[in-house]
């Protein structure tokens, strides 16, 4: 907000009324009138916020702990705003499904810049982490990496590349990276071990728009890929099994008052969490775009990783080029042997709002479990981690992404199952 212009043009505006009333002795009617419109618009957010109705009775299914040999080793890397005054809430409910999700083992979050600054996604992942292990203390122990603060970052100076690179390196071929926000940490990832894409078990990525991507009227800006497209290309062209879900598949899941209402019925200490956190975001895109809610499309790309059968995707090959990419536009020609899986809609609203609602209400059941705890069982991760940084030498490799215009031959088939603002 505070880069918009128009605020600064209302600021303005609002200092020479403020200045002409007291010239002309009406200040006293002046704070009235602005204290009624303030009230007016807080009821107004108010009503939005609260007024979604009653939940009708659902039956979300009870998800029972999975041994730790057959969950699915996981790599989130975000830009996390959520809990912070009106700002996107996507990646947050993302993290908190790949948390609640008992065939997903998320090893460790990294963090980068787009829904904000890097400095503050990372601060905002911590406490919200920090929430979630007040709720259930087995997940107190998770590591959170900063990242790039821009495309023009050293690689060498990355600590969440050098954490996905090292921790990649210990599982080669078993670890899925999900990626929600600007691409820049993958590339430096790619810079420090060239083999970085070859060692991952498979890369979900957010970002692209296949045309504009207009929402009641409102134009929207691609602001994943378009941050550093040249990261976005590599990624885009990596040599493991790709998945990316494009601005438009996130017009199919719009989070509304009657999943709204689901979720405060739940009742439990994560969902009521929840709730609390996306309420503002909620009345303001319920607001600002008059269709109900706001659209999940981090959530996608977490479901895409478990429960793909409930969305609309297609095996395409992504010829797009840099300058393409500026603009955050995909191009896709669809092939059966096409290796990158283009996701386009959610087909199944009601199941992918079952799978959501059943991980967080999972999340809140702080049972006891004979599992290994998240983050690979080392209570001490980070901190060691970051000490770890500060004496282990950095591994070399190459410092930019591939060039476009490169062959699209030799990357692996996609594998059957998945299991193994004005912006998006």
């Amino acid at each position: 907000m505070l880069r918009s212009p128009w605020f600064w043009i209302a600021v303005v505006l609002i200092a020479v009324g403020i200045a002409l009333t007291v010239a002309l002795g009406g200040l006293y009617w002046l704070l009235g009138t602005f204290a009624a419109v303030i009230l007016v618009l807080l009821i107004t957010l108010l009503v939005a916020a609260y007024a979604v109705g009653q939940a009708k009775p659902s039956q979300v299914p009870q998800l029972e702990a999975v041994p730790y040999s057959k969950r699915t080793a996981v790599l989130y890397d975000c830009d996390v705003t959520m809990g912070r005054p009106l700002q996107d809430v996507g990646s947050g409910l993302a993290l908190l499904y790949l948390l609640g999700e008992p065939g997903v083992d998320l090893l460790g979050v990294t963090t980068t810049y787009g829904n904000g600054p890097t400095r503050v996604t990372t601060h905002t992942a911590r406490r919200l982490l920090d929430s979630v292990a007040r709720l259930a203390p087995r997940y107190d122990d998770l590591s959170v990496l900063p990242g790039a603060t821009s495309p023009d970052d050293p690689p060498e100076k990355n600590q969440a590349a050098r954490y996905l690179v090292d921790t990649v390196g210990t599982k080669p071929g078993e670890i899925a990276l999900v990626a929600t926000g600007s691409m820049t940490n993958l590339k430096h990832a790619l810079a420090l071990d060239p083999d970085f894409f070859d060692k991952l078990r498979g890369l979900y990525l957010l970002g692209g728009v296949t045309g504009p991507l207009t929402w009641n009227g409102h134009l929207l800006g691609e602001r994943n890929f378009s941050l550093d497209p040249e990261a976005a290309y590599a990624a885009i062209h990596a040599t493991c099994p790709v998945t990316i879900v494009a601005g438009q598949a996130g017009l199919t899941a719009v989070f509304r008052g009657p999943q709204l209402a689901a979720l405060q019925r739940l009742g439990d200490p994560a969902t009521r969490l929840i709730a609390r956190q996306i309420r503002p975001w909620f009345a303001l895109m319920r607001l600002w775009f008059r269709d109900g809610g706001f659209a999940m499309w981090d959530p996608i790309v977490a479901l895409a990783l478990t429960h793909l059968e409930l969305l609309e995707c297609e095996p395409v090959y992504i010829t797009s080029t840099l300058d393409e990419l500026r603009a955050g536009r995909l191009f896709a020609d669809p092939s059966p042997y096409g290796p990158v899986r283009l996701v386009r809609a959610v087909q199944d609203f009601d199941g992918f709002v079952q799978a959501l609602l059943a991980a967080w209400h999972h999340l809140g059941r702080n049972e006891p479990s004979n599992l290994p705890p998240q983050g690979g069982g080392d209570s001490q991760g980070w901190r060691r981690y970051q000490e770890d940084l500060c004496s282990s030498p950095r591994p070399r490799g190459r410092t930019s992404p591939p060039q476009a215009g490169g062959t699209e031959g030799g990357q692996p088939s996609l594998p059957a199952t998945p299991g193994e603002g004005n912006s998006y």
